[in-house]
């Protein structure tokens, strides 16, 4: 059976750089629906997709869990993955698994952007949560250097950190997620003061990528059969 990734129409491409809209946005039909798919159905869609069954491997060694509790504070592990995976939708920064490994990455990068900037916490605070946080799961050869390292020399989180502080962003940690599960996620968008196609893509068209990199993803976008 085909990808469903394949069978989606390529975008156009201009005759200007390449930004992120055209290289890094998912080729899923995320949005396709979101007009009427209820929030706890679209957020089930992410983790079905993407094959996420449970609560994530626990952190180990124990130090790890300094992150998770700096960055989501003291909320039960279900709580805290709900919301994260539910802000993924509601931001569009979703993504699969059968995509270049950028795609993920930048969907991460721009996600804690947008959270560490709606919580107020300082950009270089939360710059050095996230990507310490990367740099360890690279190390535990879960996460790949090659790709953090792309999306730092892109400034995927300061890009979307400054996005968030020029919109003042709504604040993706204190959402009320139980009281939106069942309202259509681009109504919940609206009720969250967020941009109903999400705030992903109105940021994405204005991250520029160098030539040569632009050139790379389009070979790996290729290697699932995506003509981008």
């Amino acid at each position: 059976m085909s990808s469903p990734l394949a069978s989606q129409r390529p975008p156009v491409r201009d005759s200007g750089p390449a930004t992120a809209a055209a290289l890094l946005r998912s080729a899923y039909p995320w949005e396709a629906d979101h007009g009427t798919l209820p929030l706890r159905a679209a957020v089930q869609r992410f983790r079905d997709v993407n094959g996420y069954v449970g609560l994530p491997i626990p952190a180990k060694p124990a130090f790890l869990k300094v992150f998770r509790r700096l960055i989501n504070g003291s909320r039960p592990p279900e709580q805290i993955y709900l919301v994260h995976d539910a802000s993924h939708v509601l931001t569009g920064t979703t993504f699969t698994h059968d995509e270049p490994r950028l795609v993920l990455l930048a969907g991460e990068a721009v996600e804690q952007g947008f959270y560490f900037a709606s919580r107020g916490v300082p950009r270089w605070l939360g710059w050095i949560l996230f990507y310490g946080g990367a740099f360890l799961e690279c190390a535990r050869r879960i996460a790949s250097f090659r790709q953090v390292f792309r999306g730092i020399r892109l400034g995927l989180f300061n890009r979307a950190y400054e996005y968030a502080e020029r919109t003042r962003l709504t604040d993706l940690f204190t959402m009320q997620v139980d009281q939106l599960w069942e309202v259509p996620v681009e109504e919940a968008r609206r009720r969250l003061g967020l941009p109903v196609g999400g705030a992903a893509a109105e940021l994405y068209p204005e991250i520029a990528i160098p030539a040569s990199m632009a050139d790379a993803l389009r070979r790996e976008w290729r290697g699932f059969g995506i003509e981008r």
